[in-house]
């Protein structure tokens, strides 16, 4: 069993794409929103947005600027593996809701 939350060569779903400017200080581009990533490598880092410690991950799609500085806070992915999971379990849910009876007249019986 790995301990990381993200193992090494997992794919990610970026699920928050918004950085500040100081980003690209360390990175040439970002990732988007919505677009599937590689997780190179998992380590701690300090997280700019909350200024605190906090778990990141450098991409494989991104290298920093200087080898070996720099990364993304874990909070902005997913695993794709539970994106899949749970877009699967929305379908079901809706192939499983029950369907309303369509609405008539009250009937009158005699």
């Amino acid at each position: 069993m790995n301990p990381l939350p993200f193992p090494v060569g997992q794919k990610v779903i970026c699920i928050n794409g918004t950085f500040a400017e100081t980003v690209f200080e360390d990175f040439r581009r970002v990732p988007e929103e919505g677009k599937v990533y590689t997780i190179h490598e998992v380590l701690w880092g300090f997280d700019l947005l909350n200024r605190e410690t906090a778990l990141g991950v450098r991409l494989t799609e991104f290298p920093p600027i200087v080898p070996g500085w720099g990364g993304f806070c874990l909070w902005r992915f997913r695993l794709l593996e539970d994106e899949k999971i749970l877009r699967q379990r929305q379908r079901k849910a809706q192939v499983t809701q029950p369907k309303t009876a369509p609405q008539h007249e009250p009937l009158v019986l005699a």
